[in-house]
């Protein structure tokens, strides 16, 4: 006879394996704190290197309005503009891998949760059918 409610399970746990299981595993290794971290340093590389191809493209379509600036010789206030202009970046950018990754940390831990409980109560269930099955020896006491 089919336990339905082992069964749920079972495909529940199943269902876990094969969508969420590899997305989930770094929260089950990494504490919150790591991880964000870990993706924030990841965050840090890519969105200089967005920024650098955005500061290219910007300087192939104004061309013309980059050489009267420096003409003027205000290499200073070009590089101030600049470095403003990449912290904004930055900031905005690791703001939000922050609060995305927290986020999906949350998420995940909150799946896996689902997923451990899913698997205790399959075992308590596997323990309960072998308890039911186990004939008692009165004799051995």
């Amino acid at each position: 006879m089919v336990n339905e409610e082992r069964l749920r399970h079972l495909i529940r746990v199943s269902r876990f394996d094969t969508n969420d299981g590899k997305q989930c595993k770094p929260m089950t290794q990494y504490a919150r704190k790591d991880y964000v971290s870990m993706r924030l340093l990841g965050s840090f590389v890519t969105g200089t290197i967005c920024f650098g191809i955005l500061l290219l493209l910007w300087g192939l379509y104004s061309m013309e309005e980059l050489m009267v600036q420096l003409n003027r010789l205000d290499i200073i206030g070009t590089l101030t503009r600049l470095g403003v202009s990449y912290l904004v970046f930055m900031l905005v950018y690791l703001g939000a891998t922050c609060v995305v990754f927290q986020l999906k940390y949350s998420e995940g831990r909150r799946k896996v949760k689902k997923y451990y409980n899913s698997l205790k109560k399959i075992n308590q269930m596997y323990e309960r059918e072998e308890r039911l099955k186990m004939p008692e020896h009165k004799d051995w006491e």
